[in-house]
């Protein structure tokens, strides 16, 4: 998604991964995309200041934090905290 939205003139995008070798592979695949960012981090712990985008795409990670629950209408306590301070974040 990062490489069409670079295309169509959005240049100023910051990728998150929890996975390195994600991050690494993408990196490789799109370095002609000079002003896109890569970093491999966990959304629980992000190391961004408050307030430092403008707009968040998320793309499955809360499914990835809830694949362990069996309802995404009622999630344990400790899904509903990380989810809750994920968005929190991005606010």
């Amino acid at each position: 998604m990062s490489a069409e939205m670079y295309s169509t003139g959005y240049h100023s995008i910051t990728n998150i991964d929890y996975s390195s070798v994600c991050i690494s592979t993408m990196r490789a695949r799109h370095g002609d995309c000079s002003s896109m960012t890569w970093h491999q981090m966990d959304i629980r712990q992000l190391s961004f200041p408050d307030a430092s985008f403008d707009v968040v795409l998320e793309k499955a990670t809360l499914d990835s934090m809830m694949v362990d629950e069996k309802s995404p209408w009622t999630v344990s306590p400790q899904t509903a905290c990380f989810i809750h301070q994920a968005l929190k974040e991005v606010l």
